[in-house]
């Protein structure tokens, strides 16, 4: 009896292990039909282009076990690729958009194969490929009569004038000016508006004066030789200047000469007048320290080349046109 049982128990057993060996295949009929073979159709839109125009190519693929995709990189020369995309779905659909810039007439493109997304360990699909498609590429030129098309009339272009803008804004600024001025000129006093500018003093007398000046602060008693030729040379620089109508202060002796021998200067002893500056140039560059006659004859010699040359005045009853009239 009890081996009757071990009989029936290794039977069960046996039949249940058959079953589990059995499963697996059974599962991998059911996802692939038996005997269904995978097919890639191909169309384009459209069949004749123009060069550059892009073309677009839809792939189908039916009665597949397995994904398909398109090579990473592409071989379908003349034609190049613009953009692709994987729709997926039943039929499984890519779409792959090329173009050609190179050649026209009636050209191929080249069939492409497919590479299949296998899950590791599985069997390997049937190799697929793209058949290749016929297209015919057309020039640009195609139906036109190859001419130049006729020049178009121009297009008027507006462009905005700001001359009146800027015309008006120099009136008003002008007007503006006005105004303030006569603004300003109303309120300066009466006494103001009406006085005449002083006259000028006359060389000589500004020359005369300092030198009266220098002669009182009797700087030779203290032993001030420099601070005294110094003035000496200035005033007579100053002089011969203002004199004679140029600026003299920044001119060395040797051109201050120079210039008053191109100059007309009545009464003028061009030879005191060096003698004396460059005097003058030794007690204040080289320090030398002078004795008192040629302290007197600088002093002197001053006096006599001013009054010498100095402008003569009007007669006093002289008068100009104006006040003759």
């Amino acid at each position: 009896m009890k081996r009757l049982l071990r009989l029936a128990l290794l039977a069960l057993f046996s039949a249940g292990f058959a079953l589990a060996q059995q499963a697996p295949d059974g599962g991998a009929d059911a996802s692939r039909p038996a005997g269904s073979a995978a097919a890639v159709s191909v169309s384009a839109e459209p069949r004749e282009a123009k060069l550059g125009q892009p073309i677009t190519l839809t792939i189908e693929i039916r009665g597949q076990g397995t994904s398909y995709r398109l090579p990473e990189k592409l071989r379908i020369d003349p034609f190049e690729e613009i953009s692709r995309r994987e729709l997926g779905g039943d039929p499984e659909r890519i779409t792959l958009t090329v173009t050609t810039f190179e050649r026209t007439g009636d050209l191929t493109l080249p069939a492409i194969p497919l590479e299949a997304q296998v899950a590791d360990g599985g069997p390997a699909p049937a190799p697929l490929e793209v058949p290749a498609v016929p297209i015919k590429i057309l020039s640009v030129l195609a139906g036109s009569d190859g001419q130049p098309r006729p020049a178009a009339a121009p297009l008027p272009i507006r462009v905005k004038d700001y001359r009146p803008v800027a015309a008006a804004g120099l009136v008003l600024l002008w007007l503006a000016l006005a105004l303030a001025l006569r603004l300003l000129r109303r309120s300066l006093p009466a006494e103001a508006r009406l006085a005449e500018p002083a006259p000028l003093r006359p060389a000589h007398e500004i020359a005369l004066e300092k030198l009266d000046a220098l002669v009182r602060d009797d700087l030779l008693r203290r032993g001030q030789h420099h601070e005294y030729f110094r003035r000496i040379s200035e005033i007579l620089r100053e002089y011969a200047g203002n004199r004679f109508g140029f600026f003299a202060l920044d001119l060395t002796s040797r051109e201050l000469c120079e210039e008053l021998r191109d100059r007309l200067t009545p009464g003028l002893d061009l030879g005191l007048l060096d003698q004396i500056l460059r005097q003058a140039d030794l007690v204040k560059f080289a320090r030398e320290k002078p004795g008192d006659e040629e302290c007197s004859r600088a002093i002197n010699g001053a006096f006599a080349i001013i009054e010498q040359t100095r402008a003569p005045l009007e007669p006093a009853g002289a008068s100009t046109p104006s006040e003759a009239g």
